[in-house]
């Protein structure tokens, strides 16, 4: 391998992280967003949580915090 890939690769990976916490930061917001209008509706909480669950995007357990 050249030494100059894995410079690049070591460069860029600051780059991938911070975009990797802003989809995680998206999909969060999401969810608040999606069961804050179900509430707004007038749904039962536990109707709110299980739709919350079942329709939220599941992330690896390396991206939850």
């Amino acid at each position: 391998m050249n030494p100059l890939s894995f410079l690049r690769f070591f460069l860029r990976l600051p780059s991938l992280a911070f975009k990797i916490a802003g989809l995680v930061r998206i999909t969060n917001r999401a969810r608040r967003s999606f069961k804050r209008i179900l509430r707004a509706e007038g749904l039962p909480e536990d109707v709110v949580d299980e739709l919350g669950e079942h329709f939220s995007p599941q992330l690896p357990s390396l991206f939850k915090r």
